[in-house]
This record gives structure tokens, C-alpha cells and sequence, in this order.
């Protein structure tokens, strides 16, 4: 692992685990933020299963600790646990698929927007089959959809003020990097 990549891949780990962890609005998080750098960025799938990672880990602190009285007994995994971590490497695989050069920030508005929904597709797909909270048939599942419309709302919100937030340091960096590369020649 390259000393830059450490560096980065700290400072998204960290924020994916510590907007899981600090009180926040459901589903306000640099999680697919965080991920959608990691498959445009640094692009190597051990990335996405550090991000998982640490994702996971604000998981087990959050099931055990913030929703302890929900359940009997330590919680390794939460409710549709996997809809939700085949949304995160999905988004993570996506953003690396449709990415080369990260010089366009509409396409990360694109992917916030698109990874926000397959993550709120894919999870409230999963909520309806699994949750006996829903009938089981199309009327089940509209309100399971309807029902979810608020997490989708605040997914997007936070993968868009995320991303920004991530690419827009990243690309100030690099444009720094790249100033200071010009002036160091012209010495």
C-alpha cells in the first residue's frame, strides 16, 4: 500500500465508521461516499473491504450497544445484512467501472445519485422479503418502498455532501500538488 493511499483510505475509514457511530439523521453517513472514492480513487478491491470493514465494525457497535434492548444476546449482523453489504460493493465496483479520471465532478454527482438509489433499492427489497412487517406481494412491497422514501432522502444527502466533501479536498490536494510540482521545475 502506496504511503498516500494509507493516508487516504485512514481518513475515509475513519469517516465511514465515525458518521455511523456519532448521532446522526438515519442513513446521513459518508458510507457510499466513501466508497465511491475508494472504487474512483484508489480503485484496488482491498479498499472496499477495508470500507466494509469498518462499516461492519460501527455495525456491531451500533447493534450491540445503541440497540442492545432490541435483541437478546450479542448481534453480529443487522436486519437484511446482506442486500446491504452487496449494495455497498456494488457501489464501490460501480464507481470503479464507470471512472478513470476523476476530473469530472458531474459523474461523482451521477454515482452519489445512482449508488444512493441501488442502496435503497436493494435494502428495502430486502427489508420486505425478509421483515414480516410487509405482506408479501406488490402492495407489501410499494409500502415497503414508501416506507423507505425518508433513509433514501438522507442516503442521498449525505453521499452528495460526502463526495463533495471527499473529492473536493482530494482535488485541491492533487491541484497543490500538482502547483508546487511546477514551481519546484521553474526554480
Amino acid at each position: 500500500m502506496e504511503k498516500r493511499h494509507f493516508g487516504i483510505i485512514a481518513i475515509i475509514a475513519i469517516s465511514v465508521f465515525a458518521s455511523r457511530i456519532i448521532p446522526h439523521s438515519p442513513n446521513f453517513t459518508a458510507s457510499l461516499a466513501g466508497l465511491i472514492f475508494g472504487g474512483a480513487v484508489l480503485r484496488k478491491s482491498i479498499y472496499a473491504v477495508l470500507l466494509v470493514i469498518c462499516y461492519f465494525l460501527a455495525d456491531l457497535i451500533l447493534n450491540n450497544v445503541n440497540y442492545a434492548s432490541d435483541h437478546i444476546g450479542f448481534q453480529w449482523t443487522s436486519q437484511s445484512f446482506y442486500w446491504i453489504y452487496i449494495s455497498l460493493f456494488l457501489t464501490f465496483f460501480i464507481s470503479r467501472i464507470f471512472t478513470s479520471k476523476m476530473e469530472n465532478p458531474f459523474k461523482i454527482i451521477g454515482l452519489s445519485i445512482g449508488s444512493s438509489l441501488i442502496f435503497y433499492l436493494l435494502t428495502n427489497f430486502g427489508v420486505w422479503l425478509e421483515n414480516l412487517i410487509y405482506i408479501k406481494n406488490t402492495g407489501g412491497l410499494i409500502a415497503c418502498f414508501i416506507a423507505g422514501l425518508p433513509f433514501l432522502l438522507n442516503e442521498l444527502a449525505g453521499s452528495l455532501f460526502f463526495s463533495c466533501l471527499f473529492f473536493g479536498t482530494y482535488w485541491l490536494y492533487e491541484s497543490r500538488q500538482k502547483r508546487s510540482s511546477l514551481t519546484a521545475e521553474w526554480r
